[in-house]
């Protein structure tokens, strides 16, 4: 039966086609994953607003569909509000569902600190607006970003970047902060195929390695005391196991 075990929702901001595919290539059997979109459209400010204003009624219809827990996604959504913005995003969606829920940053952060990384790098499909201000949200909420590059794709292209082009990008960025002290990278965004490249990244360049997708469950499952072993995912899955 489906999701028989524990039901996650998730709210994406725009379609969702990576996040499914990414998450049932790693999730325990008898984990579902109960999705609805805001259908932003692009990266301007007012598709942001549109996708934020939906969010309220979203979790409220993840929730009375019965799921245990609520992942909202879309990190510059978020990190372009401020820090504050982000309490009352989670606030918001918990009082409309009726369950624990977190964001794509927060999830992200939880993954950074479940490593034991402060010194950060963030390779990223986003413009060079979004890597700023997602790395003046990282550092104020107490982690030091030595290196912060982004692709700058366009919006409706994210899902078409293979995996071996965006392992040549991440690694080059990883090789380039390691000689600032880099003790992870960080990879946002839940559009692009990033999560594939985690452990190859990993074991080649000795650098863990967070992507959303992984922080993003990680944080679902560790709140739903989902402990199973999670292997060829990378070091933060396989942390799961011994939380």
């Amino acid at each position: 039966m489906f999701g028989w075990r524990r039901r996650i929702g998730y709210i994406a901001p725009t379609v969702m086609e990576v996040v499914p595919y990414d998450f049932y290539r790693f999730a325990p059997e008898g984990v579902g994953l109960v999705g609805v979109t805001c259908n932003i459209d692009d990266w301007r400010p007012e598709e942001f607003d549109k996708g934020l204003g939906q969010v309220a009624t979203a979790a409220g219809y993840l929730g009375s569909r019965g799921v245990d827990y609520v992942i909202h996604g879309g990190g510059p959504l978020v990190v372009s509000r401020g820090k504050a913005f982000e309490e009352k995003i989670v606030s918001e969606i918990g009082k409309a569902s009726g369950v624990p829920a977190t964001t794509g940053v927060r999830a992200g952060m939880e993954g950074l600190r479940a490593v034991g990384a402060t010194r950060v790098a963030i390779a990223s499909p986003y413009p060079k607006r979004h890597d700023e201000a997602m790395s003046g949200y990282l550092n104020a909420s107490g982690f030091d970003v030595v290196a912060a590059e982004g692709l700058d794709l366009p919006f409706k292209e994210l899902q078409n970047l293979p995996p071996s082009e965006i392992y040549r990008f991440a690694r080059g960025v990883i090789e380039r902060a390691k000689a600032l002290g880099a003790e992870a990278c960080y990879m946002p965004c839940p559009q692009w195929q990033a999560a594939a490249t985690v452990d190859v990244l990993e074991r080649d360049t000795g650098v863990t390695v967070v992507a959303y997708a992984h922080a993003t469950f990680y944080a679902a499952f560790k709140t739903l005391g989902i402990g199973d072993a999670i292997t060829g995912q990378g070091k933060l899955m396989a942390a799961l196991a011994r939380t």
